[in-house]
C-alpha cells in the first residue's frame, strides 16, 4: 500500500483504501475455485468442506462480534456492529440448511475438521475484535461484503445450475444479494466510533464530519490501524478461496 495512505487525511481514507486494495479485490472475486464450480468440476465431498468451514466461521463470527460488541457497546457504532451481530444469527441458520442439502447433520459440521487456511479469516476477525477497534472491523466488513457478495453469487447460480440445488437450500449464499454497500452507510458509524470525545450520538444518516473526524485521527486512532486491518481480512479472504480449491483439487 501506498504511504500516502497512511496519511492521517479523514476525507481521502476509504477513496485511497479502495483505490490500493483494488489489485487484491480483483484476485478475491476472480479466484480459479468459482470458475471450476461454475464448470462443475468441483467434487460433492468439497463441498461438504465448504459447508463445514463455513459453519466454523459462521459460529466464530457470533462469538467475535457479540465480544466487539460489548467492548464498543456504549458508542453509537453499536447500531451497526449489532446488525453484524444480527446478520450473524441469520446466516447460521442458512448455513446448517445448505448442509442438510448435502445429507449433513449440525453434529457432523461440528465435528469437522478445521482446515487452518480456511480459519484464517475468522481467526483474524477475532483478534480485530479482542483487539482493534470498531473502525477497524466496520471497515474491513465494508469491503470484504463486496467481494463476499459477488462470489457467493456466483457460488448460487453455480450450485443450482450445475448440481442441482434447489434456490432454498443455497439460500446462505443469497442473503447479502440486495445489499450494495455505499460509502455513506459507514462513514457516520467509523467517524464515530474514532471521535471518543465529541460523540455524534445515533445518527446512521448523518454525512461525514470531516473536521470531527480529523481530530479523532489527530488523537490517535490512526488511518494505517485500519487499513491495515482491512488489507489483513481481505488477505484472509482469499486465503479461504484457495484452501477451498485445494479441497477440491483445482
Amino acid at each position: 500500500m501506498s504511504d500516502q495512505l497512511y496519511t492521517q487525511d479523514a476525507s481521502t481514507l476509504l477513496t485511497d483504501l479502495r483505490r490500493d486494495l483494488q489489485p487484491l479485490l480483483q484476485r478475491i472475486t476472480t479466484h480459479r475455485f468459482l470458475t471450476a464450480l461454475e464448470e462443475g468440476r468441483v467434487p460433492r465431498d468439497a463441498l461438504k468442506v465448504l459447508a463445514a468451514q463455513q459453519y466454523h466461521i459462521v459460529s466464530q463470527g457470533l462469538q467475535n462480534i457479540a465480544l466487539i460488541l460489548a467492548r464498543f457497546g456504549n458508542q453509537p457504532s453499536r447500531k451497526k456492529l449489532n446488525d453484524f451481530l444480527q446478520a450473524e444469527f441469520a446466516v447460521r441458520e442458512a448455513v446448517l440448511t445448505f448442509a442438510q442439502a448435502l445429507g449433513m447433520t449440525e453434529e457432523e459440521l461440528r465435528t469437522a475438521p478445521v482446515v487452518a487456511e480456511a480459519l484464517m479469516f475468522s481467526y483474524y476477525e477475532t483478534f480485530v475484535c479482542l483487539y482493534g477497534t470498531d473502525a477497524d472491523l466496520i471497515t474491513a466488513f465494508y469491503f470484504d461484503a463486496q467481494v463476499w457478495i459477488a462470489n457467493a453469487l456466483r457460488v448460487s447460480r453455480a450450485l443450482q445450475s450445475r448440481y442441482g440445488f434447489s434456490p432454498e437450500a443455497v439460500q446462505f449464499f443469497e442473503m447479502y444479494a440486495n445489499y450494495r454497500p455505499q460509502d455513506d452507510e459507514v462513514l457516520p458509524y467509523i467517524q464515530a466510533a474514532l471521535e471518543r470525545g465529541t460523540s455524534l450520538g445515533d445518527c446512521p444518516g448523518c454525512k461525514p464530519d470531516e473536521i470531527n473526524l480529523q481530530l479523532a485521527l489527530n488523537r490517535g486512532v490512526t488511518a494505517r490501524q485500519i487499513c491495515e486491518a482491512t488489507r489483513l481480512l481481505l488477505e484472509y479472504e482469499w486465503h479461504f478461496w484457495e484452501a477451498m480449491a485445494q479441497a477440491a483439487g483445482v
